[in-house]
């Protein structure tokens, strides 16, 4: 059981029975800010519950103060969206200032399934997909702590010089310097993208890393999940999620161009590179090229969708 310290094991076993004891202790792949462990603890005989640790022990990755927010946000947010029921983890505890081993911690519940990059039916994994995200959006949560704010402002933005498509960014960045459309706020994922959705078979089991989890508007979800497909598989699939999402939520969600473009501005990289979530699950196939060439392929299309 190694990779955590003793004081860190006790820590956990606050939350449980007296007699509970950690059996197994195992890394998790697919984050780049934290380290993550599936742990787990027997509470008896007949009895044991697995759950997982987040440790922010990557200082290169995160400043601790923000890991300290990340923190606080994600278990808010977990609170939220478990009494939403969204298929969340559950939240168990927090050392959010780092006391216990000089790392800020979050210990939740741990969820059946496992990533899928490589769906059999890839139409009905989307559907199933925007089924998912309509369902996290069926609220009308007034009141958080967090509030979506753009992680790049509109007018530090450059046209990228590796694009081959300088004049569709340039039309692109008009729409982003527009003033942001008038709307109802819902409670949002912020992050949400096929590595953090969780699968057996062709069934959704659950939604993780809710450290970004919001008040903003669905199409941020949306456009960031687009955005996602779109460089994993291509735009064609995006565009098929966002029919999928419009069906389901019904009168519910009304499609504006804005958020995929917001959604796209906040990811917008200066030397684009590969998400390393991607590759970790399977998806080793995309290059920095590729990445680049699916990267304008969006964009045009968005400026396609703009010029209708």
């Amino acid at each position: 059981m190694n990779g955590l310290m003793n004081n860190v094991k006790d820590w956990i076993l606050q939350f449980f029975p007296q007699n509970a004891r950690i059996v197994s202790i195992y890394p998790l792949k697919g984050s780049t800010t934290a380290s993550l462990f599936e742990i787990t603890i027997e509470i008896s005989d007949k009895q044991k519950e697995h759950v997982v640790l987040r440790q922010y022990d990557k200082p290169d990755a995160v400043e601790k103060s923000k890991a300290i927010s990340w923190v606080e946000n994600e278990a808010n947010s977990l609170i939220v969206a478990y009494s939403l029921r969204c298929s969340s983890p559950k939240f168990i505890g927090k050392d959010k200032y780092g006391e216990v081993s000089g790392y800020p911690l979050l210990l939740m519940s741990k969820l059946p399934g496992k990533v899928d990059l490589h769906p059999i039916t890839i139409t009905a994994w989307l559907e199933n997909l925007a089924i998912t995200l309509k369902d996290i959006h069926q609220n009308r949560l007034k009141d958080f702590s967090s509030k979506h704010f753009r992680y790049h402002h509109p007018d530090n933005l450059n046209i990228p010089v590796w694009s081959s498509h300088p004049e569709v960014w340039g039309v692109l960045f008009q729409l982003a310097k527009q003033q942001e459309p008038m709307y109802d706020p819902i409670f949002i994922h912020r992050d949400f993208h096929p590595v953090n959705v969780l699968w057996q078979g062709e069934e959704v089991t659950g939604v993780v890393d809710w450290a970004n989890g919001c008040l903003g508007h669905a199409g941020i979800d949306v456009g960031h999940c687009r955005w996602n497909l779109a460089m994993i598989y291509g735009v064609d699939e995006a565009d098929l999620f966002l029919e999928y999402y419009i069906k389901h939520a019904e009168n519910r969600f009304s499609y504006d161009v804005y958020w995929d473009n917001v959604s796209l501005m906040d990811v917008l990289m200066d030397q684009p590179s590969v998400y390393p979530g991607w590759t970790e699950f399977g998806r080793k196939e995309i290059t920095k090229e590729i990445l680049i060439d699916r990267i304008d392929q969006y964009a045009i299309s968005l400026y396609n969708r703009i010029k209708q």
